[in-house]
Order: C-alpha cells, then sequence, then structure tokens
C-alpha cells in the first residue's frame, strides 16, 4: 500500500468516526424527559498507524498500514431502569477494518498491536450480570471476553503488544475467548473478603464457531486474587478439555497455570511509579509456546500538570521449543481530554516467530483514541 492510499484510508475512517461522534454526541435530554434511565449508549474508535522499519519474516516490505476499530455499546442498569436490583445487560456491537502487518510482513508469534485481526462486522459480547448478597455474589451469562476478567494486569493493560493482554501461553496454544471474538461463557464470583475474590467460568471451547459441542470442549477457569489500591496479585489455572494434535501425538485436553502481580512502588506528588509481572507456563510436551514472561514499568502523571497521562516500558517474552521471542516495548499514553487520547509506541522484537538468530525487526505504531 502506498503512502497516498495510506493517507486516504485514514482519512475515510477519520471523518466516518468524526460525523458518527457528532451525531451521537448530542446534549443528552434532561433526567425526566427523553431520557431512559439506566440505559446507557457509548461508542470507541481506535485507529492506528503501524510501521515496521526493518525486513519482516513473512515479507521484506518495508510497510505502512492503518487499522482501526469502532464498538458500540448499550448498557441496561435494572437497577436505575426500576425493575431489580443488581442487574446489567450489556451488549457490544464491533466493526474492524484495515491491514494486518504482523499477519502479513512481520511474522511476530506476539503481534504487535492488539488491535489486529481480520476485517469484519460482529456482535462482539452480550451477555447479562446479576450481583447478589451487596456485590459478595456475582454471575455472569453470555458471550464475554475472557480477558475482561481472567489473566489481566491493570498496569500491562497500557501496552499495545498483545501479549500484554491475554499472554501467548494461551492464547496461542489452545481456542481462546477474546477479542475479536469471544465465544459463550458463566461466570461466577465471590468476594468473601473486601480485598479477596475467587472465580471460576466455563467458557466456549471454540469461540470462532460459537456452537457448544462437545468435539470443541470446553474452556475451564479458576482464578483468585487480592486487590488493593496499591497492590494487585492474582493466581489462576485453566483447563482445555478438547483432544488436542501436538508433535504426532494426540492429548486428551491442555492446562496451564499463571501468576500476576501489579505493585505500586512510590508515589511522588502526583506521580505514581508502578511495576507488573505476567508468568505463564503449560506442559512443553503439547504446547508451541512453552512459558511467558511479561514484566515492567508503569508511570501515572509521569509530567507536570499531565496527571491522566501514562508512560511504560515492558519486556514481553514467549518461549516456544526453538528459542524466544522477546519484545520490548515502549509507549506514552497522551490523554487530550475526557473523549480523545493518543499513544505512540515503538517496539524491538528480537527473534521474532520464536526462532533463535531470526534478524530483529523495528515497528512503530501511532494510536490514537476517540470516545463518544
Amino acid at each position: 500500500m502506498t503512502a497516498t492510499s495510506t493517507w486516504a484510508q485514514f482519512r475515510r475512517a477519520w471523518l466516518a468516526a468524526i460525523g458518527m461522534a457528532g451525531a451521537l454526541c448530542v446534549t443528552p435530554p434532561a433526567a425526566g424527559a427523553d431520557a431512559v434511565p439506566g440505559l446507557t449508549l457509548a461508542g470507541a474508535y481506535i485507529g492506528e498507524f503501524e510501521r515496521n522499519y526493518d525486513p519482516g519474516q513473512v515479507s521484506p516490505r518495508l510497510k505502512t498500514a492503518y487499522h482501526d476499530v469502532l464498538n458500540l455499546s448499550l448498557t441496561v442498569d435494572t437497577a436505575k431502569a426500576g425493575l431489580w436490583p443488581g442487574g446489567t445487560l450489556y451488549i457490544e456491537g464491533m466493526r474492524i477494518h484495515g491491514d494486518q502487518l504482523s499477519r502479513h510482513v512481520i511474522g511476530d508469534l506476539q503481534v504487535a498491536s492488539n488491535i489486529e485481526a481480520p476485517g469484519q462486522i460482529l456482535l462482539e459480547e452480550a451477555w447479562y450480570e446479576q450481583q447478589l448478597m451487596h456485590g459478595k455474589l456475582s454471575l455472569l451469562a453470555g458471550l464475554r471476553d475472557l480477558n475482561r476478567e481472567f489473566h489481566v494486569s491493570e498496569y500491562s493493560g497500557l501496552f499495545l503488544n498483545s501479549s500484554f493482554g491475554i499472554a501467548p501461553e494461551m492464547s496461542a496454544n489452545v481456542p481462546t475467548s477474546g477479542y475479536p471474538q469471544p465465544g459463550w461463557a458463566a461466570r461466577i464470583r465471590i468476594r468473601p473478603l473486601p480485598h479477596w475474590y475467587v472465580q471460576l467460568a466455563d467458557f466456549d471451547g471454540d469461540p470462532q464457531t460459537r456452537k457448544l459441542s462437545a468435539r470443541e470442549g470446553q474452556m475451564w477457569m479458576a482464578e483468585t486474587g487480592f486487590i488493593h489500591p496499591t497492590a494487585r496479585y492474582r493466581l489462576g489455572a485453566w483447563l482445555h478439555t478438547a483432544a488436542k494434535a501436538y508433535g504426532g501425538r494426540v492429548y486428551q485436553g491442555d492446562y496451564g497455570v499463571y501468576v500476576l502481580a501489579d505493585q505500586q512502588l512510590a508515589a511522588i506528588g502526583t506521580t505514581r511509579i508502578g511495576a507488573f509481572v505476567q508468568l505463564g507456563w503449560v506442559p512443553p510436551a503439547r504446547n508451541a509456546v512453552t512459558r511467558f514472561l511479561g514484566l515492567g514499568l508503569h508511570v501515572t502523571g509521569p509530567l507536570p500538570s499531565r496527571d491522566q497521562d501514562r508512560l511504560g516500558l515492558g519486556l514481553a517474552r514467549a518461549v516456544t521449543h526453538h528459542g524466544a521471542e522477546n519484545t520490548i516495548e515502549l509507549t506514552y499514553r497522551a490523554v487530550i481530554s475526557s473523549s480523545i487520547a493518543i499513544q505512540p509506541s515503538f517496539q524491538w522484537i528480537n527473534d521474532p516467530g520464536g526462532t533463535a538468530g531470526a534478524p530483529p525487526v523495528r515497528v512503530g505504531l501511532l494510536r490514537f483514541e476517540l470516545s463518544f
């Protein structure tokens, strides 16, 4: 794709997003007029330029790509709607558009952009949650992204590389209910103490079909954690029950364990400095990615008068049977207003594809977000 066509594609997408924002971001009617109590409509547009500065493993081209995601969501609070307390209905639709640089050029295992996906329009999530016992018990069922509640680190969520979300020791080895197409799920969460939770969920074994069948199996998730304003620790395990062929053998399912930690290290005025660690393990004999390590620093309010901005430096290491792909990411998220943010990111991908000795690839990304 030429720079001219990329710019034209970006301009069309940006104008479409601005037009939609203008249509939806009207002044809401006063309560008691035409407003619907308990009903919230929201949307977000994420656009991103991405470029590789070194030849990729799939193609030697140096390419600038543009891709984007448009989300529209509806949330119904049953208590505010005058129905019953503790209920939440959520529906979200999504449109994905643009190039896939990791797939077609870079060839990295961990995928440099966490919004890269085949172009499509789909119902992403649709679930109902019921809170009971003053929030100590929560039940949820429907189409649900696993990474909204499981295997998630608040600090690592700043980064654009996909491995800082659902780590590849899970997502690269078994079908996982996540972006861009979550599957059916049922989840129970218990909070016996204010800072401690235990949750268990049963996810669709193959979210791509959204059909429940014995052949596709099920994805069981269990996680417990300690949540505090300055520290968050999580321990989890998963089991995929579908038969799996790998290395010339057929295994009756797959499984893994993970540990996540977010810890605030210092508070200097309005600046908050924190660190995170992600560890994941699976049995090597039946998996291509055998271990994962994610770690990094996260700074909130890194500059004077920029309390909402965030700066991050992270490492994502995916270990395979042939080596390890190590990606270092440096990123800065600048909040321009309550509805606009801009985030540049630079990534150094060493041994892309997890192949020892593969030439490194440098990748730059420039993301902007528009919420309405």
